[in-house]
This record gives C-alpha cells, structure tokens and sequence, in this order.
C-alpha cells in the first residue's frame, strides 16, 4: 500500500507542477497578464453584482487574504480592478472589474478555454473526468472540515 500511496502522490504532484504551470504561462502569453490576475479577473467578471468585498472574494477563491490584498493592489495600479472602502464598515475593501479588466478578460476567456481543452478536457474520457471530480469533492471537503484556510492557529 505505501508504494500505491507514493505513486498516487507523485501523479498528483505533477499535475500541479506540469499544467498548472503551463496554464499560467499561456495566459501571460496570449493576454501578458499572470495567472492569479487571471483569475481573478475571471471571477470578478462572474459576479451577478458589480463589485464584491474583498475576503469574500479571498475565500471563494481558497486564498489567504493577506494574498489576494497584495494580489488586488498590485492590479488596482494596473487599471484591472478598482478597490473602493465598504460603504458598510470602512475597515473593509470592495472590489470591482474596470473595464480594462473587463476587455481583457473577454479576449483572455476563448484562448484559455482553448488550452484547457487541449491540454485536460480532449484527453480524458467520461469515466476519467467524473473519477477527478470524485477525488477533488473528497479532498476538498476533508480540507475544509478539518484544516480551513483562515482558521486561525493556536500556540
């Protein structure tokens, strides 16, 4: 069984440094934006309301909020978002797409597809995609029952 459990690991361990990698790449390539903004952008164009707080946006994500803070002001003085104080509690930060953002995430979305597709969804049959979204759903939820992402750690 240990030599089953090292093999599993090292196929999965690829997958994080071989595509993911490679997806980042091709976007900064086709649209000279990073992987994270990316994502984001693609997020933010998602919402069914203009802007959204930023921790929320960290959580849904799966990111620290430390990072995507860093993350939002790095693009805020690219002209890709516009981080603007919660109306409600001014300790807090909403953001919102511009339409900077907004253009190059539209031009962004079809190439990436296209790599995704060529890269994942065109070499892997039915059974093999639904064992994938079988084993995320597993590790996802013991992930987030027992070691969530802004729990905070104690001494």
């Amino acid at each position: 069984m240990k030599e089953l459990d090292s093999r599993a690991w090292r196929a999965f361990h690829k997958i994080g440094t071989s595509l993911l990698p490679h997806l980042g790449r091709q976007v900064t390539n086709h649209s000279g934006i990073s992987g994270a903004e990316y994502v984001v952008l693609v997020a933010l164009s998602e919402l069914p309301v203009p802007s959204v707080n930023l921790n929320r946006l960290a959580t849904g994500l799966g990111w620290e909020i430390s990072r995507m803070s860093h993350q939002i002001s790095r693009m805020e003085e690219s002209g890709l978002v516009k981080k603007i104080r919660n109306v409600e509690d001014s300790r807090r930060f909403d953001v919102s797409i511009t339409t900077k953002g907004r253009r190059l995430t539209e031009s962004a979305v079809p190439l990436q597809s296209q790599e995704i597709n060529h890269c994942f969804s065109n070499i892997l049959n039915k059974q093999q995609m639904e064992t994938l979204i079988e084993i995320s759903e597993v590790i996802s939820k013991h992930m987030k029952e027992h070691h969530p992402l802004n729990k905070k750690v104690e001494k």
